[in-house]
């Protein structure tokens, strides 16, 4: 074999067999080097880079689903409220109901207030709305029953009523009141006492 250098010819001289075969192998040792760095070093790295970016999604999705559980049992909490107290209410207005059925009367209070019940729906014109067949009173319990004029109204009206007989001078006396709707009728107890009295009577 012959090689070519500066214009002149020389002949190629064999490399000893021990040079070559170190030489070979100093070769393959460095690409094998090289090769096992760059498997190893970039994929790495890239890996890493990935891994924490699914880490930081990760991280706001959790707090996503914490912040929705927290506004989930705060409306769990304010529905079990709303539940107890509708119970209550329901509670303290069978408890006067069954005062009212088994009272006496108290004839010189029961007339006055019935007097001024009976002019509530004339003082807060509401006559054209809801009628009040009923307006009795008995010791120190009253009961009112309300009727809508216009079946259809349904519950159309009754908060207004409820708002309007609370606003009146004499109610200022009665420390429970509950109401009962149903429909086109509202059943209102008024007594004197509070409700926390009312579990010895009756």
């Amino acid at each position: 074999m012959v090689v070519t250098h500066s214009y002149h010819h020389q002949p190629f001289k064999e490399l000893p067999a021990d040079f070559k075969d170190t030489n070979n192998q100093m070769t393959q040792a460095r690409l094998d080097d090289n090769f096992k760095a760059s498997e190893l070093s970039a994929p790495h790295d890239t890996q890493a880079h990935i891994d924490g970016d699914e880490l930081t999604s990760g991280d706001d999705m959790l707090l996503a689903l914490e912040q929705e559980n927290e506004q989930l049992r705060v409306q769990i909490a304010q529905l079990q409220q709303q539940t107890l107290r509708a119970k209550a209410t329901g509670n303290v207005a069978k408890q006067l109901q069954s005062i009212f059925e088994h009272q006496q009367r108290d004839e010189v209070w029961a007339s006055e207030v019935e007097i001024q019940a009976a002019d509530f729906l004339y003082v807060s014109a509401l006559q054209d709305l809801v009628s009040m067949p009923v307006a009795q009173c008995k010791e120190d319990v009253c009961q009112l029953n309300f009727q809508a004029i216009q079946r259809e109204d349904g519950n159309k009206h009754w908060q207004h009523v409820h708002n309007a007989l609370i606003k009146m001078p004499w109610m200022r006396q009665f420390k429970t009141i509950t109401a009962v709707q149903n429909g086109p009728s509202m059943q209102v107890h008024l007594s004197l006492k509070r409700s926390g009295e009312l579990k010895s009577v009756y």
